[in-house]
C-alpha cells in the first residue's frame, strides 16, 4: 500500500459530498490504492484534529435593538422621494409635503399630511402606522 501526500490528504479533508467523492476517485487511479484506503486514510489523518480542538463555547450574543414604533419625521430639503415607478406617482409626490426617516432600515420617505397614514417602506417593507 502506497501512502498519499499530506497536501492532498488536507485538500480531501475540505471537500464534501459528490466533490470528495469523484476526488477520492482520482487519487485512488492515481496512486493505485482502493477508494476504501483512502477514506481510511483520510478518517486516521481526521482524528488528531478533532481530539485537539477546543469545545465550541458561544459567544455573548449582541443584544438587537427594538424597532421604534413611531418613525421619525426629518427635514424635506435636498430629499427627492422619484421612487415609484407607478402611473398615478407624480400626483402622490404632489401631496407630499413631509418626510420620516423609516424605523426598520432609517431611508428617508415621503408622506402627505394626512393622518392617519399607514405607511409600507418601499426598501425593506416595514409597515407602521404615522399619527
Amino acid at each position: 500500500m502506497s501512502s498519499i501526500p499530506d497536501q492532498d490528504l488536507q485538500r480531501l479533508a475540505g471537500l464534501q459530498g459528490y466533490d470528495l467523492t469523484l476526488e477520492i476517485d482520482a487519487l485512488s487511479r492515481k496512486y493505485g490504492i482502493s477508494p476504501d484506503e483512502i477514506v481510511a486514510l483520510l478518517r486516521a489523518a481526521k482524528q488528531p484534529q478533532q481530539v485537539s480542538q477546543q469545545p465550541f463555547e458561544p459567544v455573548a450574543s449582541k443584544e438587537v435593538p427594538p424597532i421604534p414604533n413611531q418613525p421619525q419625521q426629518i427635514s424635506m430639503d435636498g430629499l427627492r422621494f422619484d421612487y415609484d415607478p407607478t402611473a398615478g406617482a407624480k400626483d402622490k409626490r404632489a401631496q407630499v409635503n413631509q418626510a420620516i426617516t423609516c424605523p426598520g432600515c432609517g431611508v428617508a420617505l415621503g408622506i402627505p399630511s394626512r393622518r392617519p397614514i399607514k405607511i409600507k417602506c418601499p426598501q425593506c417593507l416595514h409597515e407602521a402606522l404615522y399619527n
